[in-house]
């Protein structure tokens, strides 16, 4: 039986709110880039060149050996520092390693007549001649000729030197750490193709301590090239809080679903079990599909095929991932789906269509029909998030179409209800590449689906149907395929949520995140405020440069702070992720070296961005020069590095750099202790991040991952939803800070699937939407001290035993109070022991008047009373008279106890 509480009293004035920090006013300061003078900036003078030119080898082109210290600049001159160099100088490499080091040289090339062509490297073994120890030549590797890419697997690269150009080959040898002092010697032969070798002799003297981490312990020595190539991460186990995958004849189970496989290898039935609050309940079943997922084909004669596979495989390849296939025909064309599904709810299909003879086709096509539950919601492909249907709208049949258009970052469809939904990712992956995200989407943008895209005939439908369903139909139009061409229909799929709500850990940890210069402040006033986690944002004295903490300048301070920190009961976080990378790397011009691999081709000079509206920094410009895209900036205006100036330019995504990356917070954990990371807008990639789960979780310590996006939702970012482009990534996610340019005045149900987590299994903080009130019918409080003072909640969230709380939202059908004014909502925290947090919330700019009603049975206990709990700055403390509505002032709310 449901009983009226009403509340009576009108909520007490409250304290201004305070404004986010806003990291765009740091691009308002100017500042130089400081670094150490290089022989290699200064180009030959043509009179130089001229007596070079009357040296030119036999082969024709120029071989110079150089140290690791003199990384080479420059691509369209040679150094004038090589000019002073004899023929047999230049063509012979000595070099001092310590044992245990990975030692790191450069071959530089230079064809000044021709281009050389797919240069080949082969190294010798390098042989001591008193103790016939070897430094074996499998030992020692060419970075620019391959390497092993981010999934393990072994590749080559082709390296093409034009005419007049100068080339840098990076090679690296790892010393064994045993290997006897004295002077090791052999050669490394050069060979581009159709044109003679040269014989590079190389003679290294290894001398003095082994290096017990081979010498990435300090970025000078280059030893952390390595980590290009590393695999550490790699596994099939799942990580926390999943479980191995099970595999019946038809289905894969998973932590939180089950998905079942039709005859055709497509899903015939996708559920979720999760309850209302987003718990895991083995006895819940929410069905996603309506019906079977159906891929179509259509004949230019007008006949429709569906397709039907036989012989289907399922089978469990490992305790993280099964995989399936099947086969047949539909007519001309054969058919093949192959399919894997991993522990976290993700899978990737590809339905690969062949032609046996040439055949016009009116349209191939995937139907997924969505049921009227698990389309409630919708986000993706240029609608903002919410409902799919305003709610007081007719739901009759409606019909929206979307076509292919690169300028937009649109390629994918979530839609769902909380506790059951399935995102829809479309792909050639024939040719597919991760874009650019943030404000450089134009410069790196989707590459159009040749499956899908046709062309641009090809599009996505999203129709309601008569019995509540909703079909999205990806549909690709009239073509015709000539005789053995093939075509890759590829999706990957999402079941969500990704995982069950931890709102114990929301609420008990407690970040302290402050964009200040000068960090000496940060522990006594997270200590005070009671935060026990810090954010380390870059642009701090401890950590200056964009993406690289472990700068050998600073590595000594980072390592005192987080040590005095853990004395103090604090953990230390680092903001740490790919897309943007300082140029003060000591590996920059060995990435340089690399062509587009990691650092990102671009219009360089001549690029112009929403940061760099007259173009790149003018050191990128003298330095750098073409095939760049600039990013990030911003100097120091107090303390160590005052006046100096930190520059970046744009990764490419899923490099080799993440091999990097993922060894870089190996290290971090290791050396600093680390307990975490903050993810700014990312080109990270789901096999990267799972990876940094196992990293982060190996010894048992919690570690978390918050990450953060800026609103996409603009002609400079594609119109994407910021959520939307991480959702793969949220498995393995702690927490989300969604909402750089997202207002309050949002609708709720935007709050809900953009700025909340809920929907997907995880739990945010408010950034731009000031207003505590609203925040907190999601869970959500603001950011310590950057987009507010949430001490008072947290205060109130201990006295209350709120991480015992569950919560049951506004948009939750079994919630034990309901108000019967829409714009005003309400969110019940369950609490032991006989208690309820309401958290209640005005929506419009004037006062409301609702009614609360509470069901006791839903509740679980019978209210004797209602208080008003004391926040500072927010509320007062006082009792509420049940007998009357509440009124609640515009943009405000209450919280109220009941018992």
């Amino acid at each position: 039986m449901a009983a009226a509480l009403l509340c009576g009293g009108v909520l007490s004035p409250v304290a201004a709110q305070e404004k986010t920090t806003n990291a765009f006013d740091d691009l308002k300061r100017s500042g130089s880039v400081q670094e150490r003078d290089s022989p290699m900036r200064r180009a030959a003078s043509p009179a130089q060149m001229d007596t070079l030119m009357n040296t030119v080898p036999e082969q024709g082109y120029f071989c110079f050996a150089e140290d690791r210290l003199n990384p080479v600049r420059r691509t369209d001159s040679l150094p004038a520092v090589w000019m002073a160099r004899t023929p047999g100088e230049r063509t012979a490499f000595v070099g001092a390693a310590a044992p245990g080091e990975f030692y790191t040289w450069q071959i530089a090339l230079y064809g000044p007549s021709f281009p050389l062509d797919n240069v080949q490297l082969r190294f010798s073994d390098l042989r001591n001649t008193d103790s016939k120890a070897v430094i074996p030549a499998d030992s020692i590797r060419c970075f620019n000729l391959g390497g092993t890419d981010l999934r393990g697997r072994r590749f080559t690269e082709r390296v093409d030197v034009p005419q007049g150009k100068v080339q840098s080959l990076w090679c690296g040898a790892a010393i064994p750490a045993d290997l006897p002092a004295g002077t090791y010697a052999g050669a490394v032969t050069v060979r581009p193709e159709g044109r003679g070798a040269t014989r590079i002799p190389v003679a290294l003297t290894v001398t003095g301590d082994p290096l017990p981490d081979g010498g990435t312990g300090e970025g000078w020595r280059m030893a952390r090239l390595r980590w290009l190539d590393s695999q550490t991460g790699v596994g099939e186990t799942p990580t926390a809080p999943y479980v191995p995958v099970t595999v019946s004849a038809d289905a894969v189970g998973w932590l939180g679903g089950t998905f079942r496989l039709g005859a055709s290898g497509l899903p015939a039935a996708i559920a979720t079990h999760y309850d209302t609050q987003n718990r895991l309940d083995p006895a819940t079943e929410n069905a996603v599909l309506a019906a079977p997922v159906r891929f179509v084909v259509e004949t230019a004669d007008g006949k429709t095929d569906v397709f039907s596979a036989r012989n289907i495989r399922l089978a469990k390849v490992s305790g993280g991932r099964a995989e399936w296939s099947a086969a047949g025909t539909n007519g001309d064309l054969r058919i093949e789906v192959s399919g894997f599904m991993e522990f976290d709810g993700f899978a990737d299909l590809n339905i690969r269509v062949a032609a046996q003879k040439n055949t016009a086709v009116e349209d191939i096509r995937l139907e997924v029909p969505y049921t009227a539950y698990a389309s409630r919601y919708i986000m993706g492909l240029g609608r903002r998030g919410g409902f799919r249907h305003a709610e007081e709208a007719d739901i009759s049949v409606v019909e929206e179409t979307f076509t292919w258009d690169t300028t937009k970052h649109q390629d994918a469809l979530w839609m769902g209800n909380v506790n059951a939904g399935l995102n829809l990712k479309f792909k050639d992956p024939s040719n597919y590449e991760r874009p650019l995200v943030n404000i450089y989407y134009g410069l790196g943008r989707l590459r159009m689906p040749e499956s899908w895209g046709n062309g641009g005939k090809g599009g996505i439908r999203i129709a309601d149907r008569d019995d509540g369903s909703v079909l999205v139909t990806a549909f690709s139009g009239p073509r015709t395929l000539t005789k053995g061409e093939t075509l890759d229909f590829g999706v990957e799929m999402l079941v969500t949520p990704v995982k069950p709500l931890d709102m114990e850990h929301h609420v008990t940890e407690r970040f302290y995140h402050s964009n200040s210069d000068l960090s000496d402040s940060y522990i006594p006033a997270a200590k005070a405020a009671g935060a026990n986690f810090i954010n380390i944002h870059h642009k701090k004295e401890i950590y200056p440069y964009i993406n690289y903490p472990y700068f050998d300048e600073n590595v000594a301070d980072f390592k005192a702070f987080a040590d005095r920190a853990a004395k103090e009961g604090i953990g230390t976080r680092v903001y740490y992720t790919t897309r943007e990378l300082t140029v003060k790397v000591p590996e920059i011009w060995a990435l340089r070296s690399l062509g587009s691999e990691v650092i990102h081709d671009g219009p360089g000079r001549d690029a112009r961005t929403l940061i760099h509206p007259n173009g790149p920094n003018p050191w990128l410009s003298e330095n750098f020069g073409d095939h760049f895209i600039p990013a990030w900036f911003n100097a120091f205006k107090e303390g160590k590095y005052k006046g100096e100036m930190d520059i970046s330019v744009i990764t490419t995504p899923d490099s080799r750099w993440n091999n990097y990356y993922l060894e870089g917070l190996q290290w971090m954990i290791r050396n600093y202790g680390l307990r975490g990371v903050y993810i700014d807008d990312s080109a990270l990639d789901r096999e990267t991040l799972k990876r940094a789960r196992r990293l982060l979780d190996a010894d048992g310590v919690r570690r978390q991952i918050d990450i953060h996006s800026w609103n996409h939702m603009n002609e400079w970012a594609g119109f994407a939803n910021s959520l939307h482009m991480y959702l793969d990534l949220l498995p393995y996610v702690d927490r989300t800070w969604i909402g750089e340019g997202f207002g309050a005045d949002n609708t709720p149900d935007f709050w809900l699937v953009e700025m909340s987590g809920i929907p997907f299994g995880l739990m945010s903080e408010t950034l731009d939407a000031h207003n505590v009130w609203r925040g907190m019918v999601y869970g959500m409080a603001p950011r310590l001290p950057w987009s507010g003072n949430p001490v008072p909640l947290w205060k109130l969230w201990d006295s209350v035993g709120m991480k015992d709380a569950v919560m049951y939202g506004w948009w939750d059908p079994s919630a034990p109070a309901t108000s019967d004014n829409e714009r005003v909502k309400v969110t019940v925290y369950g609490l032991p022991g006989g208690k309820a947090l309401l958290a209640v919330a005005n929506w419009t700019d004037e006062p409301q008047t609702a009614t609360l009603t509470l069901d006791v049975s839903r509740l679980g206990f019978e209210p004797v009373r209602a208080t008003l709990p004391e926040v500072e700055t927010l509320q007062t403390a006082g009792n509420i008279d049940l007998s009357v509505p509440v009124t609640v002032d515009g943009k405000k709310g209450m919280l109220i106890l009941v018992e």
